[in-house]
């Protein structure tokens, strides 16, 4: 196969058109795809990716692939997993952010999460805990993560 060329994708579960072009929702077994085509390019045109060189390029580049290989129908990369000790600190940076954004205390995210002495802890000790430093890095990774930093997971990071 030279090219792929719009008449090539499957058919689409949803499409809109608009004047900036078509957006187009593909399903398939990998997942939903959503797709943007200029408003005149015509079905026999090449299937082409622009990919913005941004902070979310390395993600847009290995969406552009995969959504490559679900047309071409070949098999995709393997995806490196997630490590326990990755899974488990995701786990109390959700817990953390849920504490968090419910308004508690980071002493009290902290007794929940990590240590319940950490309650019984004078000003001072609180102040100069490790485990106050502790969630209050895992909150505000939370945090980045919620505001787009969730992509990182898609590199591994």
């Amino acid at each position: 196969m030279s090219s792929l060329t719009f008449k090539q994708l499957p058919p689409a579960a949803f499409v809109v058109s608009r004047p900036d072009g078509r957006h187009v929702l593909l399903r398939g077994h990998g997942g939903n795809r959503q797709l943007w085509m200029l408003a005149d390019a015509p079905p026999t045109a090449p299937f082409a990716a622009v990919i913005p060189f941004d902070a979310h390029m390395p993600q847009r580049v290995e969406a552009a692939l995969h959504l490559w290989l679900s047309l071409t129908r070949s098999a995709p990369p393997p995806v490196a997993p997630l490590t326990a000790q990755q899974r488990r600190r995701l786990i109390l940076m959700l817990r953390a952010l849920d504490g968090w954004q419910q308004h508690a205390s980071y002493r009290e995210i902290a007794a929940v999460l990590l240590d319940p002495l950490v309650r019984g802890q004078s000003r001072r000790e609180w102040l100069t805990s490790p485990r106050r430093a502790q969630i209050i890095r895992l909150v505000r990774d939370g945090i980045r993560r919620m505001r787009g930093g969730y992509r990182d997971l898609l590199r591994g990071d």
